[in-house]
């Protein structure tokens, strides 16, 4: 870390970086004027940046410039099985090359946290209808990956600054958004110092940036970049492009973030974000709960952007506090997010150059497909696009387009309380009315964590959802990997 525009937090017994100051040296009235986005790019900067070169990448940032890369040095990465175990591989095959050459292999090990969620193993085999799905499928689950879960164990003791997360808890982004980021670090220096800065991540997968949702910049990457900032290396990058979202009115009664979200994804599709970083604000964004900006940032792959911001405010605050964060840390949070001008009412002044326009009062309830996600469908032109229909019902056939398989999953969903609590309300009237599934479907519900199956059994929702034969068949990813059936 740096040593220049390092000074106390007040209130804290920590320290952190004066980012505003570094930036008004170079210009007088500029801090304000900075997206979220780039007021967390610049004070990593001043942290982590060489010192002969941070007055040219903080201009690239005031001067909204595109000339030069500089250095972005991720706080933590997170992985899933497949890509997490692969990178860990590597280190292991480079600890047997140096101990063939007389070298001390202990010393080979992840220099930035490493998260390791084992999420995408499983396959649904036995369907929510059946007695013990869950017990079943995890079983098959370790049968089929022995070898490789065998490996992981060891890379818990094995390496230092890993932390393994094993099958059967959930999805590597609902736990990520639930329990593992802080917002904001604090982290003890080389020389017993402990200083604060915000959190960020890099992630293997398409769907790492849903913790945005709460501030944190956090981005999907590919396996070999990954373990790149493992080892301590700056993933080099130039000022991306800075989208705000405005985002106006309420949600209307009975629509979903679901609803919401796709709509929002065709919106955004037609705008053309590809590759940006796109930042909510207005009144719209206020009114929406963490779970529902998760919902949208979860979504970051659809419409094409790399990551989907939202600020840091009251609603992140008791979103911390509902998931039991530690009085000390949400406390940090606001203090720090307030002092160093990252809670959203000191964002009022931010400039972009592009700013988009959605009003949330205009969502309907909608379906996405039938084959994409950006496919927007709304409810009410299902038999006019020829999805529904009339249909006479043949002894031993499936009619014309049936639904096969119904599979209540994904961390976009299953991450917001209020989709699954609707969900066990629809079921709870369903079985009310004396409706079945139909023998030919494969039903199943696959939380991303174990939360989810807890607040569903306190509603007495989760019998509901049984009666269907959306029994818990995992607490892992079965949708997005084509596992659920």
């Amino acid at each position: 870390m740096n040593t220049d525009y390092r000074k106390p937090l007040p209130g804290t017994d920590l320290e952190y970086f004066d980012t505003r100051q570094a930036v008004e040296d170079i210009q007088a009235g500029a801090y304000n004027k900075l997206p979220y986005t780039s007021k967390i790019l610049a004070e990593q900067l001043v942290r982590r940046c060489d010192p002969a070169a941070l007055t040219d990448s903080l201009k690239q940032l005031i001067e909204r410039k595109r000339d030069l890369d500089f250095p972005w040095y991720p706080a933590r990465v997170v992985c899933h099985d497949i890509l997490g175990q692969t990178a860990l591989v590597d280190l292991a095959g480079l600890r047997d090359a140096i101990a063939a050459k007389g070298g001390d292999p202990a010393k080979v090990n992840p220099v930035v946290p490493t998260q390791l969620i084992v999420d995408h193993s499983l396959a649904v085999e036995h369907a929510g209808f059946e007695e013990d799905a869950f017990e079943k499928n995890r079983a098959i689950e370790d049968r089929r990956n022995d070898d490789r879960f065998h490996f992981i164990d060891w890379t818990k003791t094995a390496f230092e600054n890993v932390d393994v997360i094993p099958p059967g808890n959930g999805i590597m982004h609902q736990i990520n958004l639930e329990k593992m980021s802080p917002v904001v670090q604090a982290r003890t220096d080389g020389e017993g110092k402990k200083v604060a800065f915000p959190d960020t991540c890099v992630g293997t997968d398409s769907h790492t940036p849903m913790v945005d949702a709460l501030g944190v910049i956090s981005v999907g990457v590919g396996g070999l970049e990954a373990e790149s900032v493992m080892l301590g290396r700056a993933s080099m990058m130039r000022l991306p492009d800075i989208v705000g979202v405005e985002l106006t009115g309420k949600l209307q009664p009975g629509i979903t973030s679901t609803d919401m979200v796709l709509a929002l994804t065709e919106f955004l599709r037609t705008e053309r974000v590809v590759g940006a970083y796109l930042e909510f604000y207005g009144e719209g964004a206020d009114s929406l709960t963490v779970g529902d900006r998760a919902t949208i940032s979860n979504m970051t792959p659809e419409y094409g952007a790399t990551a989907a911001m939202f600020y840091i405010d009251g609603q992140t605050i008791d979103y911390l506090k509902l998931t039991g964060r530690e009085d000390e840390q949400v406390a940090l949070v606001e203090t720090f997010a307030k002092h160093t001008g990252l809670w959203a009412d000191e964002l009022k002044e931010a400039e972009y150059e592009r700013v988009l326009t959605f009003d949330l009062s205009s969502v309907h309830r909608t379906l996405a497909g039938p084959s994409n996600p950006h496919a927007h469908l709304p409810t009410s032109e299902l038999a006019e696009r020829g999805i529904a229909g009339e249909w006479v019902e043949e002894e031993g056939k499936m009619p014309d387009g049936a639904v096969i398989i119904a599979a209540i999953t994904s961390c976009t969903n299953t991450s917001n309380p209020r989709n699954m609590v609707a969900a066990g309300l629809i079921a709870r009237n369903a079985n009310k009315l004396g409706l079945t599934r139909k023998p030919w479907v494969k039903s199943s519900l696959a939380p991303g964590s174990k939360t989810v199956k807890m607040y569903l059994e306190d509603a007495k929702l989760l019998s509901e959802l049984e009666n269907l034969g959306f029994g818990v068949v995992a607490f892992a990813c079965t949708t997005c990997n084509g596992m659920s059936g």
